[in-house]
């Protein structure tokens, strides 16, 4: 770094954390946390300024900094980027301004000495770090940027967000750069060094136990005692897709009608207990799955998920749930009975799942976006602009049900029944609507037709005009001339290989099967000339093969 350059690390702290309060004082190695951040910072050399509130609430982070012979500073509660620009006021626009929150206990000077000689190489604004996109733990958080772009957002941004998390109009405005380690395990992106939960913090402290020299310990180390701790080891994080808003989707999605239901037609093991299910929500957190698909409808799933999902996901983890089926509500029902039923369900949900805000609220029904004259549909919409749902979308059964789907622009989610024998969602109408709604994330289900892919041909459900013998016989040899591992593989390498699709929701009810899937998601998927290999070998099949719901009705 030119020392033409002054350099400020300034390190934000508060002690009203919401999920855990008061986690600055909490001692890791015997060292409040917020000092052992600053410590560590600050262990290269550079100068170290701890930026928190002038409210009283914050009195006690003072004091422990000005004992531990750190400098404090103290500005506007809420407006955290005021509170930066006031931090450094005194410093000219060339000079640099290194980010931290007291929640990064891991970085240290000499991770970021490597941003600021990054940010000098790359002659930019603004750098920052980015887990997982990067290949970074999450926690391993720096940002740099001058003074003077620090500057320039203060004075331009206006919304609530831009000014409390300091850096968003920086990143939309500013020449800005994202920082990328070379080097790293492949694993280190679904580790998590953060401090935000007890979890997080009774990791933090198993981490830094025995640790000889916890202001010193390299970086690198302590991420190696991380890995050691973790479920995972150094197993690599679920592959993931980046959507152009910079939103990151594990391209499994975690499937829980087997938690709260027997489900499937290949379902062998009935319903987990819970410390089956505590295990596999855990571990699907550890890879780096960042949705799990439930519904209203299936049976106990909700109320699992709610209580068993590890409190350290919530931030990592989009829980996506479906209204209730309302099958008994009559077509002409008044429109309050239907309000009350979709209020039913969704503070339901909200009460199963533990959660004041539902993620992601899909109809369960693309038929009860218009029926009763679509009062469901207006209703969810109000509860939307209320905050208490985040995305809409649509669970649909057909190509012709996306159409109509993806033709309503409240429409942001879409989950499709999409296998390799389906031929329907290859029609050049649909790949061109779905083109144009780049704004919609959208999830394949029945990418194995509820395990039936993947049994004998025996045991295939029995329609007139499907062959099962016939059928199962070109699956295997699909598998065998494109070097697959197996059916299931092949069939998700299928699905993984559409550009439309965001994310593979797989129903999985044990670790065994979570583990396969995601060893076979670190497969690539198929090529193009490969994906034209299996259409061109999979006959015109009925719907009534393609569909479960028509199972029943169709078996010949």
């Amino acid at each position: 770094m030119s020392q033409q350059r002054p350099v400020a690390v300034v390190i934000q702290s508060r002690l009203a954390s919401t999920r855990l309060p008061a986690k600055a004082m909490l001692p890791i190695a015997g060292i409040p946390s917020v000092v052992l951040c600053a410590l560590r910072a600050a262990n290269t050399g550079l100068p170290v300024t701890v930026a928190t509130s002038d409210g009283a609430v914050d009195d006690e982070i003072a004091r422990v900094l000005a004992k531990a012979g750190i400098h404090c500073f103290r500005g506007p509660h809420e407006d955290v980027l005021l509170r930066y620009a006031q931090a450094v006021q005194a410093l000219p626009r060339n000079a640099v301004v290194v980010r931290l929150t007291a929640d990064n206990i891991y970085p240290d000077g000499n991770f970021i000495q490597s941003l600021l000689q990054e940010f000098e190489r790359l002659e930019v604004d603004y750098l920052g770090t980015c887990s997982p996109q990067d290949g970074m733990p999450y926690g391993m958080s720096v940002e740099v940027f001058t003074v003077a772009v620090l500057r320039d957002a203060d004075r331009e941004a206006r919304s609530p967000v831009e000014r409390e998390h300091v850096t968003p109009w920086m990143r939309r405005a500013s020449k800005a750069a994202r920082y990328a380690h070379s080097g790293g395990g492949q694993h280190w992106s679904r580790l998590r060094c953060t401090l935000d939960t007890f979890d997080d913090y009774t990791m933090l402290t198993r981490v830094f136990a025995d640790c000889r020299d916890p202001v010193n310990a390299g970086w690198t180390e302590l991420v190696d005692r991380l890995t050691a701790l973790t479920p995972g080891g150094v197993r690599p994080r679920c592959p993931f897709r980046e959507r152009a808003d910079g939103a990151v989707h594990s391209v499994l999605t975690l499937g829980t009608v087997q938690l709260g239901t027997k489900y499937g037609i290949a379902n062998r093991s009935g319903m987990p207990d819970d410390d089956e299910v505590r295990l596999l929500l855990a571990r699907a957190a550890d890879a780096g799955i960042t949705s799990v698909d439930t519904a209203s409808a299936y049976g106990e799933s909700e109320s699992r998920l709610g209580r068993l999902l590890p409190p350290n996901s919530q931030d990592r983890i989009r829980i996506i749930t479906k209204l209730d089926v309302l099958a008994d509500l009559p077509a002409d029902a008044a429109p309050k009975i239907i309000c009350d039923a979709v209020d039913a369900s969704v503070f339901r949900s909200l009460y199963r799942l533990r959660k004041q805000r539902l993620d992601t609220l899909l109809l369960h029904r693309w038929s009860h976006r218009d029926a009763w004259h679509g009062a469901a549909w207006a209703r969810l919409l109000q509860l939307r602009r209320a905050g208490v749902i985040g995305d809409l979308g649509a669970s649909v059964s057909s190509r012709e049900e996306a159409l109509a789907a993806l033709a309503d622009p409240e429409v942001g989610h879409l989950q499709c029944p999409v296998n390799l024998l389906d031929a329907s969602w290859r029609d050049s109408e649909f790949l061109r609507t779905i083109r144009s709604r780049a704004d919609v994330v959208v999830h394949a289900r029945s990418v194995l037709l509820q395990g039936m892919l993947t049994l004998p041909w025996t045991q295939w459900v029995r329609v007139r005009g499907a062959d099962a013998r016939e059928l199962c016989s070109i699956l295997d040899g699909l598998v065998r001339a494109l070097d697959r591992i197996d059916r299931v593989d092949l069939c998700l390498a299928y699905v993984r290989a559409l550009p439309w699709v965001t994310s593979l929701v797989v129903g999985m009810e044990t670790l065994e099967q979570l583990e396969e899937n995601l060893e076979r998601a670190q497969a690539p998927a198929l090529s193009e000339a490969q994906m034209e290999a299996v259409a061109a070998a999979i006959p015109a099949l009925p719907r009534e093969l393609l569909n479960p719901a028509l199972w029943g009705a169709a078996r010949g």
